[in-house]
């Protein structure tokens, strides 16, 4: 029987990883709040409804048994702007860990790295004053009290319908000259068969970002170009409101034995589909 894989919170990133995860050989499930959202879901995806602020039937905790999960919950606001996001993702560990999963995937997002400077890296000491960099590392921990799940870190996310030069139009760059911080949908696939071929691997954490030095307008002029708009058409023009950082993912290479597809995110343009 195929493995299963639960993609927990199941938006665009989900459906991304859906067809590679089929393609490989699991079956795949996402889910969303509601039954009709789920219903909702493209092939070759299985919906289910699992609504967090409603007790879980039976049936739907027997589906998280032997079961690899991937919780791409955003940590986005509610009402008031406080966030659930760690409350969620702590009652998601719990009953993942009743249920008995094989291991998690949590996707963190690489701005846990705001404020700071330089390349960064796992290891590098959160500005934890920062209320979105508090609220990362609270859901990051939530998860991480249990064993058998791994954080992924991913930078900006660019692929099908995330096309990089349509969110900048209109828009005022700033820091021209800084590191872009990029990552296709294609290598994030890439990196959760990785993982899963090889786990565990020997940290809880790892970012997942193209490694080669590009910078804002590089990246931004190609942007414009690949969208048949001349280089100038993209405004950098504006001040830097944060240090110049490059996010390494080295670590996560050394230890799995994984190579990018798009080691510059220049690269990746042109599969970025509207």
């Amino acid at each position: 029987m195929a493995e299963k894989v639960l993609i927990i919170g199941c938006g665009w990133l989900g459906q991304q990883l859906a067809p590679v995860l089929a393609a490989a050989g699991y079956q795949v499930f996402g889910s969303r709040r509601t039954q009709a959202a789920a219903e909702a879901l493209p092939a070759p995806l299985q919906g289910i409804a699992l609504d967090f602020q409603s007790p879980w039937s039976a049936a739907q905790l027997a589906l998280f048994q032997d079961a690899w999960l991937i919780c791409t919950i955003p940590p986005g606001a509610r009402q008031g702007g406080v966030s659930d996001y760690p409350q969620v993702l702590q009652q998601l560990a719990q009953l993942a860990q009743a249920a008995g999963i094989k291991g998690g995937i949590h996707i963190s997002s690489t701005g846990i790295y705001q404020g700071l400077s330089g390349v960064v890296n796992e290891r590098s000491e959160l500005q934890l004053t920062q209320p979105r960099v508090a609220l990362l590392a609270a859901g990051e921990q939530a998860l991480q009290q249990q064993d058998n799940w791994l954080t992924l870190r991913l930078s900006g996310l660019m692929g099908p319908g995330r096309h990089p030069g349509r969110f900048v139009q209109g828009r005022v760059l700033s820091g021209a000259m800084q590191p872009v911080n990029m990552v296709h949908s294609a290598d994030v696939a890439a990196a959760v068969l990785q993982i899963l071929s090889r786990w565990p691997l020997p940290h809880a954490c790892y970012n997942l970002s193209s490694p080669q030095r590009v910078t804002k307008t590089e990246f931004y002029q190609a942007a414009a170009k690949s969208l048949g708009q001349v280089a100038d058409s993209i405004d950098l023009s504006g001040p830097a409101t944060e240090p110049a950082r490059q996010v390494s993912s080295s670590a996560f290479c050394q230890d799995s034995g994984f190579a990018f597809r798009f080691a510059d995110a220049r690269a990746a343009l042109a599969y970025c589909p509207d």
